[in-house]
């Protein structure tokens, strides 16, 4: 046990270095092609609601992407730190949110939580093509996978940081797709039935 957590907190470390070696330039020029990628997806177009992370630092670049999915007709809802779990709710632009916890961007509502099906896009620093996911390690989206088994999950991601094989525990939840710049990958089982 304690040596996966081990490996996982040194390859966190050697992904964050490796994505964050992009300029704002790559950053940019990356985004724009997983956007292209994520709206000719067929979750995408067939899901009216778009669950999306804010994006920091190297991240791909949702911020840049959510009035385009506005301007397509798609709602768009964004996680805020409820203590140790998530909840996702409804904006109309970036400037619907505010610093949070750690300085990311959260809704600033008093609506209730989104809870309408949806596709969830998911942050990351490792992904492989088994569909498992390396995060930042609280654990926020696996509970709140596990908690909305019936919503699709993509994760967005630099081609990068698709490797070999991500170590996993029994409560990592696994991503049904992962999008890059250059393709979409179908893990081959599912993550709501894992």
């Amino acid at each position: 046990m304690m040596q996966k957590v081990q490996e996982k907190e040194w390859l966190r470390n050697q992904m964050r270095a490796r994505r964050d070696a992009l300029s704002l330039e790559e950053i940019h020029i990356q985004t724009e092609k997983c956007l292209r990628q994520l709206v000719n997806f067929p979750p995408y177009k067939e899901n009216e609601w778009i669950y999306t992370y804010m994006a920091i630092g190297s991240e791909v670049d949702t911020i840049s992407m959510m009035q385009t999915f506005i301007k397509m007709g798609k709602k768009v809802a964004v996680p805020k730190v409820e203590g140790d779990m998530i909840a996702f709710y409804e904006i109309q632009s970036v400037k619907d949110c505010r610093p949070g916890l750690w300085g990311i961007l959260e809704p600033v509502s008093y609506k209730a939580p989104a809870e309408e099906p949806g596709l969830i896009l998911l942050p990351g620093l490792a992904f492989d093509e088994r569909g498992n996911r390396l995060g930042y390690g609280g654990g926020y989206y696996d509970k709140y996978l596990k908690a909305h088994p019936d919503c699709e999950c993509a994760a967005l991601a630099y081609e990068m940081q698709v490797i070999d094989e991500v170590p996993r525990e029994m409560h990592d939840r696994k991503v049904d797709y992962i999008i890059t710049p250059e393709r979409i990958i179908t893990p081959p089982h599912p993550a709501r039935r894992d």
